[in-house]
């Protein structure tokens, strides 16, 4: 039981250093700009915005901002923030990107598409944890160890996919462009998925020790833990549903 607890307390203590700096908020910035340069006429909103050459873009949604990014070149003509500024003169030495950017450029563009399969491969422990903490509760009612079987299958097998998903989360928050009440919403759900995969892999250590060794302690521990990872496995999917349908898609 010692063991167990003093695994329990290492993983919190874990977990809480990650979420803490999610926890920050970015400071507001005064706009002069009042309409979106992509839906012209559209009024823009505070809390969504791309930080673009000093200069802050606000748009009225997701969508435009993602367009923005796509290719700002194409709405800079419409930005009053831009037409006060003065023009780059060239200084006569030329900078040839496609020469110069050119590998690591395709590199990125690698990442960036391997990023697009986060919210595929982030249902997978999403579901083993779920299955796993059933089968434990069902093996809790029942007294039939096929259930804890079950349950430490489906915990041995989320590491894997925490894995992944954690390390496709984190190339897709590279590409990512969130800005305002989003940013805060994007950061916590980030740090939320990467404790939730510290926490699974320690909930599948406990219940391995429990396995081999028959001590009750280890058992309560995997089951303390478990019921952790559902908690953070909601959690990050609260914040993560924000960051698709928006900030009041859970508003009654």
């Amino acid at each position: 039981m010692r063991h167990a607890a003093q695994l329990l307390v290492v993983g919190l203590m874990t977990w809480g250093a990650l979420l803490l700096p999610g926890l920050a908020e970015e400071g507001a910035h005064a706009a002069e700009q009042t309409l979106c340069p992509v839906m012209e006429g559209n009024p823009v909103k505070q809390d969504i915005y791309v930080d673009y050459q000093g200069q802050r873009v606000y748009f009225c949604c997701l969508v435009c901002q993602a367009a923005f990014t796509k290719d700002p070149e194409k709405y800079i003509p419409k930005l009053p923030q831009f037409s006060a500024l003065p023009e780059s003169h060239d200084d006569g030495k030329a900078h040839d990107h496609a020469v110069d950017h050119g590998t690591a450029k395709s590199r990125s563009r690698l990442l960036a598409f391997l990023g697009k399969f986060h919210p595929i491969a982030v249902h997978i422990p999403i579901a083993l944890v779920l299955a796993a903490a059933l089968a434990e509760a069902l093996g809790m009612l029942t007294k039939k160890t096929m259930f804890e079987s079950i349950s430490r299958f489906n915990i041995n097998v989320a590491v894997l996919g925490a894995a992944a998903s954690v390390g496709l989360g984190l190339l897709a928050g590279m590409y990512a462009n969130y800005s305002g009440e989003y940013a805060r919403s994007f950061l916590i759900h980030k740090w939320l998925g990467i404790g939730t995969g510290i926490t699974i892999v320690i909930a599948a250590a406990l219940s391995e020790l429990s396995f081999r060794r028959g001590i009750p302690g280890h058992r309560w521990g995997y089951q303390a833990v478990l019921l952790l990872c559902v908690v953070l496995v909601c959690s990050a999917g609260y914040f993560g549903g924000q960051l698709v349908y928006g900030l009041n898609h859970y508003a009654w």
